[in-house]
């Protein structure tokens, strides 16, 4: 993902050549539901643009290519309380009258729990998750 100079995010076209909205509406076609990431930072997690201060235009993009789920990480997010960041993206993704269930990753760090209720239709606990007996033992 990249961004034009208008901010619109757009697809790789190496590993999107036919664009997001043409993926979306193979997996409808299988009866599946579409999700996609981003971030509440400047960045994702793995460097490409996060949503932080593009919240409204990235929403209208999501709902455009029928985009049904949305996970939010937090990379990037400029020290900045997700309490703070991700009430924008909820807000923006609501105004574009498409559902797209909005799942919030913060890895528990804050404690969600207490503050995000109205916010997300999810939010992380942990830290992720990998297949070593040490991720779930603690």
């Amino acid at each position: 993902m990249s961004r034009d100079a208008n901010g619109v995010i757009v697809a790789d076209p190496v590993h999107f050549p036919y664009g997001i909205a043409a993926l979306a509406e193979y997996v409808h076609s299988l009866g599946l539901k579409f999700g996609l990431y981003s971030d509440a930072g400047t960045m994702t997690c793995q460097r490409r643009p996060g949503g932080l201060g593009h919240e409204v235009i990235d929403a209208q993009t999501y709902a455009k290519w029928k985009v049904d789920y949305l996970k939010y990480d937090n990379c990037f997010n400029q020290g900045i309380k997700p309490e703070v960041r991700y009430p924008p993206m909820r807000d923006a993704l609501n105004a574009t009258g498409w559902p797209i269930f909005f799942s919030m990753c913060e890895w528990g760090v804050d404690q969600p729990w207490n503050w995000a209720t109205n916010l997300g239709n999810s939010w992380r606990t942990t830290a992720d998750i990998k297949d070593t007996v040490s991720t779930f033992i603690r």
